[in-house]
């Protein structure tokens, strides 16, 4: 019977480690199905999402020690719970795309209103690039998104923009 788990791993950065890292789970039975892999500032990040037997999965929890030791990551393999039947019925997908001057709290204060309409992020890249011209921060956010399908989208749009234009946030909300 096949089972499912997140393998998350963090250290620093070098030429290599997804290779070594996709090395260990194949030699230990594991097949990657789904993955977020990035370098952030010299730290490298991963999430994986394991499909594997029983015994291969007992097998990649078991030596996560040699993993550990031969990568320079930290990891840690997590349950993953079966896939709902249905996911996303009830929900249709959109892009948020959002830039604007840096200032803490924006990625708190978007993803707060989007909670109060019941969304989900499936998805959130965040960056810092330097404005043309005058290489102050800017602050680009790219999010994909599950709105419910109860959810008023006109509402959703005015109350998204009454807070961009508080906040001097240029944004797109655009259908998948």
């Amino acid at each position: 019977m096949m089972t499912h788990a997140i393998l998350s791993a963090i250290g620093p950065d070098r030429p290599g480690l997804v290779e070594e890292v996709s090395q260990y789970i194949f030699q230990r039975g594991g097949n990657i199905e789904d993955s977020r892999m990035v370098n952030l500032r010299g730290q490298f990040a991963m999430m994986v999402l394991l499909g594997a037997d029983e015994s291969a999965m007992r097998k990649l929890q078991g030596d996560l020690a040699t993993l550990e030791k031969s990568s320079g990551l930290r990891p840690e393999l997590r349950p993953a719970g079966a896939a709902r039947v249905g996911e996303g019925a009830d929900a249709r997908p959109f892009r948020l795309v959002a830039t604007a001057m840096d200032q803490a709290g924006l990625v708190h204060r978007v993803s707060n209103l989007l909670r109060k309409f019941d969304v989900n992020i499936e998805n959130l890249e965040t960056r810092l690039a330097a404005a043309p011209y005058t290489g102050a921060p800017v602050f680009e956010m790219d999010m994909t998104l599950s709105i419910p399908r109860k959810t008023q989208l006109a509402e959703l749009r005015g109350q998204l923009g009454g807070l961009c234009d508080q906040l001097n946030i240029d944004w797109q909300l655009t259908a998948v």
